[in-house]
């Protein structure tokens, strides 16, 4: 008979005297694939760490943890980190935060030990499998680089082959398509589902129920720290996945072979409102980017006017972040190049600029490691600063406690921001970005880590900001996350603006194809 990999019976998980998960009984079996599920805050990536050793069960509770890989069971978590490979944001935002540089090879060789540097030399036969496993994902021209000049989408495909290099028996698969393109999200979601086919077991969560693997044969769903279905799939709901996946397959090779054609072209439409005769907000000309002298961006010429709202779209690595971020201020042109922004001169100060800007980006979430509560996150927009650089007064605070009631964060305002699930700490960075009713959003990916529901409240929001006045730029992947107020559309490509204009029918008919 065969045993099961992993066993939880009757687990508690608590974290600063919190009990996050309770009574949760559970196991893997040899050749089992499971989805695990559930909202913002459910639990799910507590269950996960609790599966990976990271967190013990909490002493008392009676509950037990057995772990089988070699046959003979173990209590300990000793070894399992090994056999229990992750990528998730939290292991993303990790990189991120590293103060030494870090090719994107030594990054995938990294997982060799599990760490995040390699140690040690490594074998003919680790450097062989990890040629593979590159090859494989076609990430050649990512090993070079830096990783932290990488797009998100670009560091997550690193990611994913440190995790593999080492043959895991099992993989964990954290909300793993964010930040990545159409085309990159179903050549991954092939390669996953490959890699299943092929022995190594998945634990994999996703918010986005087109992103679920043909592969998973079982369904595990978390509401509020507990267990409220766990079943066996049917085969007609794995035949509905695969189909699904054919489908998502056929429309990525459409938009490739469509790619450049005068489909792509923005025409008028009725919802644009070009006030050509106002001021512009944003004005960027000739601007050429570096980042560690490598050219990102080329030539960039493009004006924001009041009125308009754009969406930035593009393949990753195709330099949407970093035009993000040359609008906000924190990056600048190369010689030659020049932005202006409301009509500011050389005697504006940054912090000013900052006072007209909120911006959202995963860069931004990496940031916040400290335990700070998530009503200080939000406060600490008022600064434009990482943590609080001061105590703000009753009027500011009076503003945080309105945002709170208003985006329904009561339950994370006293929160610690270290132990809020990556979707939670997102929604309370877009609550960070509007608590100074800025002139401009900027949001690169804002509903990434969001289930359904959370997406849903923060585009009303984001829709009523805009009714009240704010401008709003923003990047997303999905075409179901796209805002309707967008009037605009700016097209990237290897760092050049290949296309911009007002947002037209022609124009969404196209972003069904490739987002």
């Amino acid at each position: 008979m065969k045993r099961p990999l992993i066993r939880l019976e009757n687990v508690d998980v608590a974290l600063d005297g919190n009990t996050i998960l309770r009574g949760i009984s559970w196991r893997l079996m040899p050749g089992e694939h499971w989805a695990v599920l559930g909202g913002n805050g459910s639990g799910k990536s507590t269950f996960l760490r609790l599966i990976r050793g990271e967190l013990w069960p909490a002493p008392g509770s009676g509950g037990r943890r057995n772990y089988a890989f070699d046959g003979e069971e173990q209590t300990t978590a000793v070894g399992i980190k090994e056999r229990i490979a992750l990528v998730s944001p939290e292991v993303q935002a990790r990189y991120l935060q590293q103060e030494w540089k870090l090719t994107g090879l030594q990054a995938v060789h990294s997982g060799f030990g599990g760490g995040d540097y390699v140690y040690r030399r490594l074998t003919s036969q680790e450097f062989k499998r990890a040629r593979r496993v590159v090859k494989l994902l076609k990430i050649e021209p990512l090993l070079p680089r830096d990783v932290q000049t990488l797009s998100t989408g670009e560091l997550r495909k690193l990611l994913i082959a440190r995790a593999l290099v080492n043959s895991p028996p099992v993989l964990v698969c954290d909300e793993i398509c964010d930040g990545l393109d159409a085309a990159s999200r179903t050549s991954l979601l092939a390669d996953l589902e490959h890699v299943a086919q092929n022995g190594i077991q998945l634990l994999y969560t996703t918010h986005r129920s087109d992103e679920l693997l043909p592969a998973i044969t079982h369904r595990l769903v978390l509401k509020a720290g507990r267990v409220v279905e766990q079943r066996k799939l049917p085969v007609r709901e794995r035949a509905a996945a695969a189909v699904k996946s054919a489908s998502q397959a056929d429309s990525a090779q459409s938009r490739d072979a469509t790619r450049g054609s005068s489909g792509c072209k923005l025409v008028a439409g009725a919802r644009q409102n070009r006030r050509r005769d106002s001021a512009p907000l944003v004005r960027i000309e000739n601007a050429n980017v570096f980042l560690e002298r490598r050219k990102v961006l080329h030539s960039v010429n493009w004006t924001l006017r009041a009125g308009e709202h754009w969406a930035i779209v593009g393949a990753n690595g195709a330099g949407k972040s970093t035009l993000l971020k040359l609008i906000a201020g924190d990056l600048h042109p190369a010689l030659g190049g020049r932005v202006k922004r409301f009509g500011f001169t050389a005697k504006n100060t940054l912090w000013e600029l900052r006072r007209k800007i909120g911006f959202v980006s995963p860069e931004l979430q990496a940031t916040y490691r400290e335990a700070i509560t998530g009503a200080d996150v939000i406060a600490s927009g008022f600064f434009s600063s990482v943590g609080l650089m001061r105590m703000p007064g009753l009027r500011l605070r009076k503003r945080v406690g309105q945002l709170v009631a208003q985006l329904g964060l009561g339950s994370l305002a006293a929160k610690s921001a270290l132990r809020m699930s990556y979707g939670e700490c997102r929604r309370v960075l877009l609550a960070r970005a509007l608590v100074h009713q800025p002139q401009l959003l900027v949001f690169d990916e804002p509903f990434d880590g969001l289930d359904v529901a959370a997406r849903r409240e923060m585009s009303a929001v984001l829709e009523k900001a805009v009714r009240q006045g704010t401008t709003l730029i923003v990047v997303t992947h999905h075409a179901s996350d796209l805002p309707e107020c967008i009037t605009h559309v700016a097209e990237l490509d290897a760092g050049r603006i290949v296309s911009q204009g007002p947002r037209s029918k022609a124009l969404d008919d196209r972003w069904q194809q490739i987002a």
